[in-house]
């Protein structure tokens, strides 16, 4: 059940990374700081994310209880995934859209544990 759940996890949170990635991307590609860009592209990707995650992963209806949970757990997967691109800009050199996808990934298991075992159970 679990790896189940985790399995269609991926495909949500590929979703939400594709969706926070090309955001990100665009943000940049107009001007806007790094910082704001990753924050703001997490934002909308989050949206996303709760609404695939509630249905298609927990097969449960979206709900203000639940949402509450999720972006709890969620800003803490944003300072996770904010930490790890500004660093891995800052002070290791790669390029922001690196940097993001290895933010993403850092953040992606600390997300679906904190759903499995918080929000969704």
């Amino acid at each position: 059940m679990i790896l189940s759940k985790a399995i269609r996890y991926v495909f949500t949170g590929g979703l939400a990374a594709f969706v926070d990635l090309t955001v990100f991307r665009g943000l940049l590609a107009f001007g806007v700081p790094l910082g704001l860009s990753a924050t703001s592209s997490w934002l909308i990707a989050a949206a996303v994310n709760y609404s695939a995650t509630s249905r298609y992963v927990f097969n449960q209806a979206t709900s203000r209880k639940r949402a509450s949970l999720f972006l709890i757990g969620a800003l803490l997967g944003l300072s996770i995934n904010v930490f790890v691109t500004l660093i891995l800009v800052q002070q290791v050199g790669l390029s922001p859209l690196w940097a993001k996808l290895f933010g993403i990934g850092a953040a992606f298991v600390f997300n679906f544990l904190i759903n499995l075992l918080w929000v969704f159970k």
